[in-house]
């Protein structure tokens, strides 16, 4: 019966996340960490948890500590800078020798964009597999996610903690949990938008972007968490990566369908996206995601069991971005 601090509990994966390890394993002993400001009582409840912590993710000590006190801890919070996987770390490491510290850190596949510029899709472009342990060994600090990564593979690859790690890219499907978060992919593609003053895809937007569905995530990651809490890891952390899809489509398609979306809101005057240069395309990192190809397999996450079976984002957004303000 293990012990499971869960970072980022209240967010767009965490939260669903936490209601899928409640259902199926009402014996486990889950505490949640939040910033959110909701009374941590009431969120006891509503997410069925045993304990509710609330702290930001700068508190190195505060997350330190907890993470010591528990078996498994899971990084939902923050897959972009070293905090707080650092302070996770850091607490798993000091747990005693004859029970291991775990890990389950959500990284993304930022990583694996190929930094194109043009908005076409590129033949060449390499195709990171998951089961592919010299592909993973590429992840750097450069990367989009890769300080985080960096910090939590570097832990599993010392044998200090039981690392897995889940890659997700552009992740949507939040109407289907009625989720009060749009998530990160989402957010960063309308927020890029709206100061525009339209959707903006780069040349003739054949670049390739790699998608998956919450509820296709969401029990992959129950699996990987049950892998990591019925025994010693096995194989080395680079074996213990895995990337998950839904579907991959093409920016000039999700342009599209986020143009119409934006119109029927009132927020844009025309429902038609727009193809423009890379300088145009928005600000800062963001132009790449938007001009560049996004390209990964997951031959390791399938023999595990992960298969996509919801709708294509190209459906969904529509649903997802129906009654929330943007």
């Amino acid at each position: 019966m293990p012990s499971v601090l869960v970072f980022g509990a209240t967010g767009f994966l965490g939260a669903p996340l936490i209601r899928a390890i409640v259902d199926a394993h009402p014996d486990w002993k889950v505490t949640a960490y939040t910033r959110g400001s909701q009374h941590p009582e009431e969120l006891k409840h509503d997410l069925g948890v045993d304990r509710v912590e609330v702290g930001d993710f700068t508190e190195f000590e505060k997350i330190k500590a907890l993470c010591k006190e528990h078996d498994i801890a899971v990084n939902a919070g923050n897959s972009f800078t070293d905090s707080p996987i650092s302070a996770i770390v850091a607490g798993l490491r000091a747990r005693p020798s004859e029970s291991k510290g775990k890990l389950l850190h959500i990284s993304g596949a930022g990583n694996f964009l190929d930094m194109g510029v043009t908005g076409a899709f590129n033949p060449e472009s390499k195709v990171w597999d998951d089961e592919s342990e010299d592909d993973i060994k590429l992840v750097n600090d450069k990367m989009f996610n890769g300080p985080s990564d960096v910090v939590a593979l570097e832990a599993g690859r010392d044998g200090s903690v039981e690392t897995y790690v889940v890659c997700t890219p552009v992740t949507y499907g939040g109407a289907a949990i009625r989720s009060k978060s749009i998530g990160i992919g989402y957010a960063l593609i309308t927020g890029n938008a709206k100061p525009l003053g339209y959707v903006p895809y780069v040349g003739d937007g054949s670049a390739v972007l790699s998608t998956a569905q919450l509820m296709d995530v969401v029990p992959f990651m129950l699996k990987v968490l049950e892998l990591a809490a019925s025994g010693p890891a096995q194989g080395s952390v680079y074996s213990r990566w895995y990337n998950v899809e839904t579907q991959r489509v093409t920016w000039k398609e999700l342009a599209t369908e986020l143009a119409r979306v934006m119109y029927e809101k009132g927020i844009f005057e025309s429902p038609e996206p727009k193809s423009v240069p890379l300088e145009e395309a928005g600000q800062g990192e963001v132009k790449y995601l938007v001009a560049g190809n996004m390209l990964m397999k997951t031959n390791r996450s399938a023999k595990m069991g992960f298969k996509a079976t919801h709708p294509s984002i190209l459906v969904q957004i529509h649903e997802d971005l129906r009654d929330v303000a943007l």
